[in-house]
């Protein structure tokens, strides 16, 4: 018979939300993959973490998942060519206005526009949401989906 371990969420603040963006900017810059990982919670079978990253197709929902999408080499995600590989110098995020608390209070919620600078200076703008909540004192992402920013073609 399996062990179920509780999983208690706890409350945590807007401050700490912007510190684990912070946080997440950092190890995409460094970059440091192993680190990332650590925050995001890949939950359980009946929770897991949902990630659709910005230059994939495949929605993931595991470690492995994730980590190929950020350093690539792994047969079951062909295309994943590693995020980390192209030498992000600088990301910003712009909130559209929260992060936002969500309802019952032990989660956040965030939604925007994240721009990533490579080392020639060439910026990438993509669209994030992002979901947070704390366990074991450790803010960490539940749910991650981003996509490149559509631009409305320019009329003459």
């Amino acid at each position: 018979m399996r062990a179920i371990t509780e999983r208690i969420y706890e409350p945590m603040t807007k401050a700490e939300v912007i510190a684990a963006q912070r946080e997440w900017a950092k190890y995409v810059t460094e970059p440091n993959v192993d680190k990332l990982l650590e925050l995001y919670d890949f939950g359980t079978a009946d929770e897991p973490l949902l990630f659709k990253p910005t230059l994939a197709d495949v929605i993931r929902l595991d470690r492995a998942g994730a980590r190929s999408y950020f350093v690539g080499d792994d047969p079951d995600y062909p295309h994943d060519f590693g995020f980390l590989n192209r030498g992000w110098t600088h990301v910003e995020f712009q909130s559209a206005v929260g992060p936002i608390l969500k309802a019952g209070g032990l989660g956040y919620k965030d939604m925007g526009h994240y721009t990533f600078i490579d080392g020639d200076g060439n910026a990438t703008r993509a669209d994030y949401t992002f979901a947070y909540h704390k366990l074991d004192g450790r803010v960490l992402i539940s749910l991650h989906h981003s996509s490149l920013t559509w631009f409305p073609p320019v009329s003459d």
